[in-house]
C-alpha cells in the first residue's frame, strides 16, 4: 500500500461538551510517514481532536467520522500501519490485510486500533513512581514481549536518546517534571505504536531539554513512526511536522504546509517564539538559619557556621568562595550529611516534597514534609556525593572497573559499560576517547583526564547534587579550563545541580552562575553572574 494514501480521514468533525461547540466542521487526511501539527493558541480545540484520535471516550464527536486505513491480521487482530499490508503478522505470522475501521462507530475495531496508538499527555507521567527509570521502561518493552534477552540495551537505548541514563537507578516519584516528560517519552516509544499522539510534549521543558525531546521524536518518525503533535508555539510545529492544521475557536483557519501555515499563523496572531527558557530551575537547596558551632579547648566557642540562608536552584552551578576557615566546608558537609546542623534547617527537594537533611548525620533519618517517614526513593532523591579535593582513583583498576565494581555499581555489566562510556562523553569526552580510556589506569591519564573521570565517578552513583570540594587544587590554568568545561558539559547534557566549594576566585567567577562570599561563618555577599555573562 503506497504511503502516499491517507492513513487517518477526519471529515466534518464537530464537538459539544454542554451544549458549547469546541470542533466545528474539522476536515483533514493524515498521512503515513508525514508528521502532522496541530497549532493553535489555548483554548483552540487543538488537545479535544488529539483526544478524539486517541479514542477517548468522553472525546467521541457528536457528527462526522474518523477512519483508520490500518494494515489488521485476520487471525489474531494485530494492528500494524497500512503499508505494512501484505506482510506477515509479528505475532502469529498471518498475512496482514487492509482495513477501513469507523472509529466511532467499530467499538471492536477500535479497541484494536487504539493498542497501536500512544499518548504522551502535557504533565501527566504514569510513571510508576516508586520503581526506577530503568524499570520502567523495561516494564513498557515486557509489556509488548520484547525479547527478554534484549531488553536492557533496548532500554538503554531508549533512555539515550532522550538523556536519561543517569538517572537509570533513580525512583521515577523524585524525578523533575522536565525528567519525567523524557521518561514518559522513551516508555511510549517502547511501545513501539503505529502513531504517536504528543500533546504540548515540550511545553514545560527547558529549551536545551526540548531539542533532546525533538531530535528522539524526529528520530522516531525516521524509523516509521506516525506523529500527531499539538502545540501554541510556532517553532515546536515547524521543526517537528510536515503537515500542519491550524485550529481557531474550533474551526480550521489554514492546513497544508508546516513551514507556510507557520508564517502565515505568525503574521496574523504574532511571532508568539517561546524565549530561551533558563537552563536553572526551581528551588533545589534551602538553608534556614543554618547554624553549625563546636567547642575547642583553645578557641572557646567556634561559629563555623553563624545563622545562614541559601537558597540554591536546580540545574545551578552554585559556588561558596572564601578562605580557608571562613565556613564553607563546614556548610558543605552539613549538605552532604557528614556533620548534624546545630541549629536552623537545610532542605532538599525531592520531586515535589521537601527533605530535611541538617540533622541526618546525627539521627540518620531523613524527615520528610508531608509525610510521616521517608522512603528509599526520598533517600536516593537527597543523595549528595561529594568529590574531595585529594580525590582518589584506584590505580591498579582500568577506568572502566573505577566507574563500575570499584563505587558498587550494581547493574548488569553491559548496561554499566555503556553507561560508563555515556558519562564519560557527558563530562567532555569524546565518544572515541571515552572508548579508548575504558581498559586504562588512571597513571596512563593526564591530569585533566584523571578529574574528569573522577567527576565521572561521582556522576555515576546518580547523586540529586555533586558538591566539589576545591577541584581545582594547585592545577595549571589549562587544567582548570578542561574542569570548567566538564562541569559545564555535566550541568547541560544531565542536569545537574553543582554545589563548587573553592578560594579560587578566578575558577569560580569563570564556572559559577552565583557565588555566595563567606567570611566568620556568615554570608558576606551574594553576587549573580548570569546577566554580566548574558546568559541564564
Amino acid at each position: 500500500m503506497s504511503k502516499r494514501e491517507p492513513f487517518i480521514k477526519i471529515r466534518d468533525i464537530c464537538k459539544e461538551f454542554k451544549g458549547n461547540e469546541v470542533l466545528k466542521n474539522v476536515s483533514l487526511d493524515v498521512n503515513e510517514g508525514e508528521p502532522l501539527g496541530l497549532l493553535g493558541r489555548s483554548g483552540s480545540g487543538k488537545s479535544v481532536l488529539l483526544h478524539m484520535i486517541r479514542g477517548t471516550e468522553d472525546y467521541a464527536p457528536t457528527s462526522g467520522e474518523i477512519i483508520f486505513r490500518v494494515a489488521m491480521c485476520p487471525s489474531c487482530g494485530w494492528v500494524e500501519a497500512p503499508s505494512k499490508a501484505g506482510e506477515g503478522c509479528t505475532k502469529c505470522g498471518a498475512k496482514l490485510e487492509v482495513k477501513e475501521v469507523n472509529y466511532w462507530k467499530d467499538r471492536e475495531g477500535r479497541k484494536k486500533v487504539k493498542r497501536a496508538v500512544a499518548i504522551m499527555l502535557q504533565r501527566t507521567f504514569g510513571l510508576y513512581g516508586d520503581d526506577t527509570v530503568m524499570y520502567n521502561v523495561i516494564q513498557a518493552l515486557e509489556s509488548r514481549k520484547y525479547p527478554p534477552d534484549k531488553r536492557f540495551r533496548r532500554a538503554y537505548e531508549l533512555l539515550k536518546a532522550v538523556r536519561m541514563i543517569h538517572r537509570i537507578t533513580f525512583p521515577a516519584i523524585n524525578l523533575s517534571g522536565g525528567e519525567k516528560q523524557r521518561v514518559v517519552l522513551a516508555r511510549q516509544l517502547a511501545l513501539d505504536p503505529m502513531l504517536l499522539l504528543a500533546d504540548e510534549p515540550t511545553g514545560t521543558l527547558d529549551f536545551e531539554t526540548a531539542k533532546l525531546v525533538h531530535k528522539a521524536l524526529k528520530d522516531s518518525t525516521k524509523a516509521g513512526m506516525a506523529l500527531i503533535v499539538t502545540s501554541h508555539w510556532p517553532y515546536v510545529i515547524e521543526e517537528l511536522t510536515k503537515k500542519t492544521l491550524w485550529l481557531e475557536q474550533g474551526e480550521v483557519v489554514k492546513y497544508g504546509d508546516s513551514k507556510e501555515v507557520v508564517e502565515e499563523f505568525k503574521k496574523q496572531v504574532g511571532e508568539m517564539e517561546r524565549e530561551e527558557y533558563p537552563r536553572i530551575g526551581e528551588p533545589k537547596i534551602k538553608i534556614e538559619h543554618c547554624k553549625k558551632y563546636y567547642y575547642s579547648i583553645w578557641r572557646g566557642m567556634v561559629k563555623a557556621v553563624d545563622d545562614v540562608s541559601l537558597t540554591i536552584n536546580e540545574n545551578e552551578i552554585f559556588g561558596l568562595l572564601g578562605k580557608s576557615g571562613s565556613g564553607k566546608t563546614s556548610l558543605s558537609r552539613i549538605l552532604c550529611q557528614i556533620d548534624p546542623v546545630t541549629g536552623g534547617s537545610v532542605k532538599i527537594r525531592a520531586g515535589e516534597r521537601w527533605i530535611e537533611v541538617g540533622r541526618v548525620a546525627e539521627t540518620g533519618v531523613w524527615i520528610a514534609w508531608g509525610a510521616t517517614t521517608p522512603g528509599i526513593g526520598e533517600q536516593a532523591a537527597v543523595r549528595v556525593a561529594m568529590l574531595h579535593q585529594e580525590y582518589s582513583l584506584y590505580p591498579e583498576k582500568t577506568i572502566l572497573e573505577n566507574l563500575t565494581s570499584c563505587i558498587g555499581l550494581k547493574i548488569p555489566q553491559e548496561l554499566a559499560s555503556m553507561k560508563a562510556k555515556f558519562i564519560l562523553q557527558s563530562v567532555g569526552f569524546s565518544e572515541d576517547k571515552a572508548e579508548e580510556i575504558l581498559p586504562k589506569t588512571h597513571a596512563e591519564l593526564s591530569v585533566g583526564e584523571r578529574q574528569r573521570v573522577a567527576l565521572a565517578q561521582i556522576i555515576m552513583k546518580e547523586p540529586a547534587i555533586a558538591v566539589l570540594d576545591e577541584p581545582t587544587g594547585t592545577m595549571d590554568p589549562i587544567t582548570k579550563k578542561f574542569v570548567a568545561d566538564s562541569i559545564r558539559a555535566a550541568r547541560g547534557n544531565l542536569g545537574m545541580t553543582f554545589l563548587i566549594v573553592s578560594h579560587d576566585t578566578d575558577f569560580a567567577y569563570d564556572v559559577c552562575d552565583r557565588i555566595a562570599h563567606m567570611q566568620d561563618g556568615k554570608i558576606t555577599k551574594l553576587e549573580d553572574l548570569r546577566a554580566t555573562r548574558g546568559s541564564s
